[in-house]
């Protein structure tokens, strides 16, 4: 099977995006997929949340930063467990842009889809992790992946920037004649019973219809303890917050699934 690409995506930040895709990494390498997860964000959030989950120091033999440069990345690979593999970011990361310039503009967009050509018979999913700006980063990862997922905080600059997501997405679709897909809209930290938190979810319904996932993420404290300490799955509170990304991530392969029956 050849590896699916996933991306969660808003140009807004703090929406969730990185704590996503670190809990979708853990949970489909405990459900015995192979999963590599690429931090292309400089600010290397992905990276230190999984040094912190496997409490290992990742060092790659090769920089992600020297692997775009010299255009292969399986020595920037760090295995953490039997099933999940990690690319780590590091500041370093931030000088890509100015060298790629020297690409053509075009092509430039498209590094990591090339690169991430050899990894696909290797791994069941790949997910890539971004920067919330408009930049080489974002459209490397867009254009690699096959599924992306809006996630939306509710709240209404989220809202609005998801708007402008999805319309910046499509048209880069356009452009480079690509062949993602949608995979919906995970509506995230959500308050239960909260005015603004009803009131945007119901606009996100408008506006996405069946698109919008009907499992959420609520507002929880132990999700922002992940964020900031690791995933642990070792008490009632753990289990209960995982339990939620869990049933996301079936949403989400479901959809995926779905996608590709046709």
């Amino acid at each position: 099977m050849r590896a699916k690409t996933l991306l969660h995506f808003n140009f807004k930040g703090g929406v969730g995006k990185t704590t996503l895709s670190v809990m979708n990494t853990y949970l489909l390498g405990a459900n015995k997929s192979k999963v590599l997860l690429i931090d292309l964000d400089p600010q290397a959030n992905a990276t230190e949340i999984m040094k912190s989950t496997f409490n290992k120091e990742i060092e790659p033999a090769v920089s992600l930063y020297n692997g775009l440069l010299n255009l292969d990345l399986s020595k920037s690979v760090v295995t953490l467990t039997d099933n999940i593999s990690i690319i780590p970011a590091d500041w370093e990361l931030s000088l890509w842009p100015g060298k790629a310039e020297k690409i053509k503009s075009h092509d430039r967009m498209l590094i990591l889809s090339e690169l991430i050509k050899s990894f696909k018979e290797q791994f069941d999913y790949i997910i890539i992790d971004v920067p919330p700006t408009l930049s080489i980063f974002t459209n490397n990862a867009i254009l690699a992946s096959d599924y992306i997922s809006l996630v939306l905080q509710t709240q209404k600059q989220a809202y609005t920037s998801v708007l402008k997501t999805a319309q910046y997405m499509f048209q880069l679709k356009s452009d480079y004649q690509a062949s993602f897909n949608v995979a919906g809209v995970i509506l995230y930290l959500v308050k239960k019973d909260a005015k603004v938190d009803k009131e945007i979810t119901q606009a996100a319904i408008d506006s996405f219809g069946d698109a919008v996932f009907s499992n959420r993420i609520w507002q929880q404290e132990r999700v922002k303890l992940f964020s900031n300490e690791g995933i642990k799955n070792e008490d009632h509170w753990d289990k209960r917050a995982i339990g939620m990304y869990d049933m996301v991530l079936k949403e989400q392969l479901k959809r995926i699934g779905e996608m590709e029956n046709g």
